[in-house]
């Protein structure tokens, strides 16, 4: 008897991840038996754990904050995407090493098509410059969006914008009109730079965050724009994505439920 394909999502915190729930719907879409866990070490004990992991048999991670800048660092090899983005939230075995991966802007991007909506202008606004902020802003140029930053930190911005300026067109937020797109990537009070915005009349507004934790900004963004999401649909896009690399299949990610 086979024994089940394992794989796991490492972050601290982790309890919150609802990628146990997501990969296991993907599996059965093919039939294919699979062991999928949390692991939550400490940023010293990171690489081992995904050493430990990987040795013993281990096929795939996803791997959550705080650690895709570190990830970066332990694969072999890097796919041009998760170069630009200097994020790895996917790691997958292979026969020639550790390759590492970027799957949050193609799952931001999927998300927001199949919600067929159409920006006239591809103009975006995109709120924070960490991380996950790079990962989405280097999805969007690739799309053929422009994008302006507005972050609390001036330099981080100048920063993101000049190491992602190869891509298109990026830079501060300096008034822009006929914004059709906001993509808030803080944890907490980006609705506050709303009221800053020239917005399209048709505009639409997107949290990455997800559940309660988008609540306050998809409420205020009510006032600014006609549409607006939270990035549940962005989480189950990337995990797909990430479950292709693993297996070689793409789940319909229309059948996922929570």
């Amino acid at each position: 008897m086979n024994r089940p394909l394992r794989y796991a999502v490492v972050g601290n915190p982790i309890s919150h991840s609802m990628s146990p729930k997501l990969h296991p719907q993907f599996a059965q879409q093919f039939g294919i038996d699979i062991n999928y866990h949390k692991i939550c070490p400490t940023k010293k004990g990171f690489y081992r754990v995904l050493n430990d992991f990987f040795s013993s048999g281990g096929k795939g991670l996803n791997i959550t904050a705080p650690f895709k800048e570190l990830a970066v660092e332990y694969a072999d090899i890097i796919t041009e995407r998760a170069r630009d983005a200097n994020s790895v939230n996917t790691l997958v075995y292979s026969p020639d090493g550790i390759i590492g991966d970027s799957t949050d802007g193609i799952g931001f991007l999927r998300d927001l098509y199949n919600k067929q909506i159409f920006f006239q202008n591809k103009r975006a606004v995109l709120l924070g410059a960490g991380g996950v902020a790079r990962c989405i802003a280097s999805a969007l140029l690739l799309d053929g969006f422009e994008v302006y930053i507005i972050n609390r930190t001036q330099s981080k911005a100048h920063k993101l914008a000049e190491d992602l300026s190869h891509l298109g067109h990026i830079q501060i937020y300096d008034k822009q009109d006929h914004i059709d797109l906001v993509v808030n990537s803080v944890s907490k009070n980006g609705e506050r730079f709303l009221s800053e915005i020239f917005f399209d009349l048709n505009a639409t507004a997107y949290d990455l965050n997800y559940g309660d934790k988008a609540q306050t900004f998809i409420q205020a963004a009510q006032e600014f724009t006609t549409q607006q999401f939270d990035g549940l649909g962005m989480l189950i896009e990337q995990g797909a994505e990430s479950f292709g690399l693993w297996t070689g299949k793409y789940p319909d990610t229309l059948k996922i439920h929570f």
